[in-house]
């Protein structure tokens, strides 16, 4: 496909900094190769020149062998072998490489021992909390120390410092995204410098208020002003004069917000509303005062909410608050440097970077001392790499945050434009990595008015259907204004088709983009999935999976056509083409995912969390605890009850009888010492506990072999030892999902084995680890089970999904809400604004808002909804052909309504406050879809059908659809009387469908059995043995010898002897040609010294030197075929290979779609100008006719292969026989 004319822009244009806004699937990364491969091939630079940075270390591989193709490809033999040598030691890499690299090269300015290493994230978590643990302890100790008990007295509580921990970590984290952390951490308490109402009124944090005040006022003059204007059309005076009494008391605050916050606090609270009445002289219809009520009570709500939310204190209780708040920002920001510091020296002790450090390493060797954020002066390492690099490439360049920013920065080049951005900051929605899009948008905005710099827009969609694009863009045009969503969706930024799907006579997922309401208004019982918290939020969703479940199975019973970009052609929809992406997958995953199950539909969830939850390793993780320190009840209680010892609930209750004073391993300890007499007066029958004895004596002896073990051998070790002592791995795997389970403990010991190879060791830091990531709520994945080809319905998070495409996607629970829990945090932080925190009043135990943390808020929220909006963009655009949207209200008919309520908006956007106010992403699409004709569906259930509409190419359905009307079974609406009498009278339960499961699983046979014949793999020497003859005649069906001998080295005490097998002697020769230099010394003495080489570098045995046909190589060599060897464009030794072939080749019993995987080395393959030649030597003691019969297939099998890979025709085949230097042409 030819470059449209922008990527030609992009690819092409020198000696300016470029910004490519690429948006999504419009081919970044080819642009991006492309350009690189042009500067070489015109000779502007070499490969090693040039620095590219990557956000992915998969990404920038793919970025290394997409560039060595087309250097391959595209550069004569000599350039292409120089910049193939460049390339491996080219700067293509994420910005941490590229950091590493330059630390590694200039360690010594920065004090770092050489040999530094990168910590494993498992070893820097525990090295933080020890160093925590040390600084709290000596702060404690301290005699001046009243500043910091205030600070823990304040953030802490009475189960000890953790809080407080977690609140210095992430201010700690957050600081080091800035450039120059501790810089920005001793100016935090600054902003709570202020004296007086001047300095209130210009600190940054008010102006946020400002602004949002000023949103408000729109809101009620525009009300009040629609008020006025009606009331004067209906000649209503009455109204008509209470609304310009309003407008004027609007039109003062609006005047004074800007001028004096004093006299604005003093209007707002003194102003009282008039009420709003009418004498029965004025005639005037319901559905007008109605109108007139509603847009007068708007006015009068908003203004509440402002006087509630900013006007409570008066501005001398905001100036009195401000020591306090200092106090409190010097101590939090004080810790947080000792922490920083002594973390630090921490690291150093030990070698250690960690990844943070990287960047800030770097950016220490790159900047004078003197910099600062604001003037950033380039040191001497940083004028080399300006020299070096002739251009920097950054993809993904909105992912990019303020230390990485001046990285940059530092190393451009100071006498030439040579920045070269690509990204798309729609898709910008790493915010909790503390990515800064706000870096992208300064230079969307500035660079097209900058001389010396160029914006260039990739609009064009060479992924989706026109159906989908159209869509997108009707959504994000109505929703992504500047203030809303941080940029305007206009022409610069839609998407425009640049691909046409091929038109088919049958039937593909060319249609209307689906919109799904699920009202969940009518209360559900569920028989069972019911263990959430939030039972009405699981319920709802519980139908909606229903219903994905059911459109899945309707769609893939109708068997569309799905557009296959690698064949060009289209094909039969398969599983894997359907993608459900969720914004969350917790809880929400696994509902989604059993549904599927239940309805048969193959289904893998990629779940991020859940790990430390499942069942075999909470079971692990207690016996590891008791283990380390018994005299814990409930791990030791989890263990006697778990499958590994039995104990029954009656056993425990027994136990427990037996000495409530005791904790339980000591009560065990005493059950193992008891005399008769104390027997006697035991509560426990006493066969009974003589029975219990046992068991408890069983344990108690494993267990302490156990925890000796323990002390003389590592955590994975100790965990290989259980998974065998206890037979647990074994038992796991014959539970549901047993390879998934198996696959966890193994996992579990994985991680202990990493955890091991940091600077810490032994059982209880391990579980202090582990107990430190759940607290924090770093849980880990399940482990996986599945290769990517497995054709599945696949459930992800819409993040996972970036990058990605999918024929099919169904974006579920968009009526989920926002999650705002982390502006609910005690302290909160703010690259700009600062810290927002309470006033604490730690003696009376109470604390309350203030201004500067409400602005801190209400900023948050804004950046917050504003990477939502985002977010929904990066979903919506992962769809190639089918986009469905499934969300569920709690009520239809008042969803309705809501998303109806913008019906008369003339503007193409809807208004600011409004998208402001949504709270999940089915507040944006059903308003913005309300106004497209095809809306009719949600205005007659608002029973508002007038509307002014958006005239729009986009086409969608509508459905509204009642919880009730999908479920099946699972839910019901009452409980079955019949079978609560049957449990109650011990009566056994009619058959349910689970038994039909069981059944079909006990009885279950293999159903392909004429498959069993066929082997899955085979080698090439294989199928030669199995089917060498004149006429290769397929094996008959009822063959039974599927895999030829295995042939395995001689042992070490055999190898002396003298007598060489056949096998060996041809695995002798072949290696012998595989190392001969075929452009050395070639004479007798020459090919001698040769072998003598290899034999020195134990590549061959000396011994067998004298057993080489050395005459034969050299008539092979000397003969016309050789020379053309020692001629040779290029020559391939030993070249593997894997192929699949279609089974029916070779057996005739085999199905149609059944395949082989074949493996085989080709000897050798010569490259010619117009073809290749394909070599294969032989040691057989056979005639040049046997040979060729007998080696025909394999050489056919090889001659394919080779063609394939080479993409180059066979244009001679041969055979060399050693024994008589014969050469067979085949």
């Amino acid at each position: 496909m030819p470059w449209s004319a922008q990527q030609q822009q992009a690819i092409n244009t020198y000696d300016k900094n470029i910004l490519v806004a690429a948006a999504a699937g419009s081919g970044k990364t080819s642009v991006l190769v492309e350009r690189i491969i042009q500067r070489i091939v015109n000779k502007t630079c070499d490969i090693n020149q040039i620095l590219v940075v990557t956000f992915t270390n998969a990404a920038a591989a793919e970025m290394r062998e997409r560039i060595a193709s087309a250097i391959t490809e595209k550069l004569s033999d000599k350039d292409k072998e120089r910049q193939l040598v460049l390339l491996n030691a080219s700067s293509i890499s994420t910005l941490h490489a590229f950091c590493q690299n330059i630390i590694r090269q200039y360690f010594h300015q920065l004090g770092l021992d050489p040999k530094f290493r990168l910590g494993n994230p498992q070893e820097i978590e525990l090295l933080k909390l020890d160093v925590l643990e040390e600084l709290f302890e000596t702060n404690y100790d301290k005699d001046d120390n009243e500043d910091f008990l205030e600070f823990t007295d304040t953030y802490g509580n009475e189960r000890g410092d953790d809080s407080t921990y977690d609140i210095i970590l992430k201010l700690y984290e957050y600081s080091r995204s800035q450039p120059f952390p501790l810089q920005w951490l001793k100016a935090l308490p600054s902003y709570f410098q202020i004296n007086n109402a001047d300095e209130l009124n210009d600190c940054p944090w008010l102006q946020i208020i400002k602004n949002n005040v000023k949103d408000g006022l729109n809101i009620v003059i525009d009300n009040s002003q629609k008020m006025y204007q009606l009331a004067t059309d209906l000649n209503l005076p009455p109204y008509a004069d209470i609304a310009s009494e309003d407008l004027a008391f609007l039109y003062d605050l609006n005047n004074l917000i800007d001028t004096s916050w004093q006299e604005f606090f003093n209007l707002i609270n003194e102003f009282k509303f008039k009420a709003l009445r009418i004498s029965k002289k004025f005639s005037v219809s319901e559905e007008d005062k109605s109108t007139i009520s509603a847009l007068r009570d708007e006015t009068k709500k908003i203004i509440k909410q402002l006087k509630e939310h900013y006007f409570t204190q008066t501005i001398e209780d905001t100036l009195s608050d401000m020591p306090q708040l200092y106090k409190q920002a010097s101590s939090l920001c004080n810790i947080t440097i000792e922490f920083s510091q002594a973390f630090s020296k921490a690291k150093n002790e030990r070698s250690l970077v960690d990844f943070s450090d990287l960047e800030h390493f770097t950016l220490k060797l790159l900047a004078e001392e003197n910099s600062t954020a604001e003037k950033l002066i380039p040191s001497p390492v940083a004028q080399t790499l300006q020299e070096k690099y002739v251009e920097i490439m950054v993809d993904e360049y909105q992912d990019t945050n303020g230390v990485q920013e001046a990285i940059l920065k530092l190393i451009a080049s100071r006498t030439k434009p040579n920045l070269f951005f690509v990204g798309d900051v729609k898709q910008s929605i790493y915010k909790f990595r503390l990515a800064e899009p706000e870096l992208f948008l300064a230079k969307y905005h500035q660079y097209p008015h900058e001389e010396d710099c160029l914006r260039i827009d990739l609009a064009q969609n060479f992924r989706s259907r026109k159906e989908i694009l159209d869509g997108v863009n009707f959504i994000f045009s109505q929703i992504m204004t500047i203030k809303a969503g941080e940029l305007s969706y206009g022409k610069d930024e839609a998407l425009y088709c640049g691909f046409d799907y091929p038109q088919s006579e049958f039937l593909t997922l060319k249609s209307p983009i689906e919109l799904t309401l699920l009202d969940k208004q009518q209360k559900l019982t569920l028989t069972d999935n019911d263990d959430s918290d939030n039972e009405d939020t699981v319920q709802g969703f519980q139908a909606e999976a229903k219903y994905i479940a059911l459109r899945i199975k309707e769609l893939m019973n109708k068997q569309p056509l799905v557009f296959d970009k690698h064949t060009k052609t289209y094909r039969p929809i398969k599983w894997k083409d359907i993608v459900i992406l969720l914004r969350s997958v917790q809880d929400k995953a696994k509902i989604l995912a059993d549904v599927l199950r239940e309805d048969n539909i193959p289904v893998y969830a990629t779940i991020e969390t859940g790990y430390f939850q499942e069942t075999e390793v909470r079971i692990m993780l207690s016996l590891l605890q008791i283990i380390d320190n018994p005299q814990q009840d409930i791990p030791l209680t989890a263990i006697l009850y778990s499958p590994i010892f039995n104990f029954t609930v009656e056993d425990l209750a027994h136990i427990r009888l037996i000495n409530p004073q005791l904790n339980m391993y000591e009560t065990l300890l005493f059950m193992t010492s008891i005399n008769e007499l104390q027997e006697q007066l035991l509560p426990v029958d006493k066969k009974v506990f003589a029975k219990l004895q046992i068991k408890v004596n069983d344990f108690l002896t494993k267990l302490h072999y156990w925890r000796d073990y323990a002390r003389s051998h590592s955590v994975p070790e100790l965990i290989w030892l259980l998974l065998n002592d206890t037979g647990y791995y074994d038992y796991v795997g014959g539970l549901p999902e047993g390879s998934v389970r198996q696959a966890n403990l193994r996992a579990l010991y994985d991680r202990a084995f990493n955890y091991e190879q940091t600077s810490f060791r032994g059982l209880f830091r391990f579980l202090r680890f582990i107990h430190k990531m759940q607290h924090m709520g770093n849980d880990l994945a399940v482990a996986r089970n599945l290769s990517d080809s497995e054709d599945v319905v696949r459930i992800m998070s819409i993040h996972k999904s970036k990058g990605l495409e999918f024929p099919v996607v169904i974006l579920a629970d968009i009526g989920k809400q926002f999650n705002l829990k982390d502006v609910q945090e005690s302290v909160l932080f703010h690259k700009k604004l600062g810290l927002g925190l309470y006033v604490n009043d730690v003696k009376h135990h109470y604390r309350y808002q203030n201004l500067s943390r409400q602005a801190i808020i209400q900023q948050i929220v804004k950046e917050y909804k504003a990477e939502e909006m985002r977010i929904l963009y990066v979903a919506m655009t992962r769809a190639r052909e089918k986009l469905i949207l499934t969300g569920t209200v709690r009520n239809m008919e008042k969803f309705a309504q809501y998303a109806c309520s913008q019906l008369q908006t003339t503007t193409k956007t809807l208004p600011d406050y409004f998208i402001m106010q949504a709270k999940s992403y089915l507040d944006w699409l059903a308003p913005a879809i309300a106004r497209h004709k095809d809306g009719l569906t949600l205005r007659q259930s608002a029973t508002n059908e007038s509307a002014v509409l958006l005239d729009d190419p986009s086409q969608w359905q509508i459905s509204l659809i009642n919880s009730l009307d999908i479920t099946d079974k699972t839910i019901i609406s009452t409980v079955n009387e019949d079978i609560i009498n049957k449990v109650k009278k011990l009566q056994p339960l009619p058959a349910t469908k689970q038994k039909d499961n069981i059944d079909k699983l006990l009885n279950w046979s293999y159903p392909h059995q004429e498959a069993l014949s066929i082997p899955a793999k085979l080698s090439v020497t294989e199928i030669k043995q199995q089917f060498a003859s004149t006429d290769y005649a397929p094996q008959d069906d009822n063959a039974q010898t599927l895999f030829a001998e295995t042939s395995f080295k001689r042992p070490q005490f055999l190898q002396k002897q003298t007598k060489m097998t056949a096998t060996e002697y041809g695995s002798l020769m072949h290696t012998v040609m595989q190392h001969l230099d075929f452009h050395g010394d070639l004479s007798d003495k020459g090919i001698l010294a040769q072998l003598q080489n290899l034999a020195d570098r134990e590549i061959i045995d000396k011994q067998h030197i004298n057993k080489i046909y050395r005459k034969n190589i050299r008539e092979f060599l000397f003969s016309p075929l050789g020379m053309r060897i020692q001629k040779a464009k290029s020559l391939q030794r030993e070249l593997a290979f894997n192929r699949m072939i279609n089974a029916k080749v070779y057996y005739p019993q085999a199905e149609d779609n059944d395949t082989i995987f074949i493996q085989g080395i080709i000897d050798l393959l010569v490259e010619e100008d117009d073809g290749l030649i394909l070599l294969d030597y032989k040691t057989d003691n056979c005639t040049q006719a046997e040979a060729k019969a007998k080696y025909a297939m394999q050489i056919e099998l090889y001659a394919q292969a080779a063609s394939e890979i080479m993409r180059k025709p066979i244009k001679e085949k041969y055979l060399y026989l050693f024994h008589d230097a014969s050469l067979i042409k085949m």
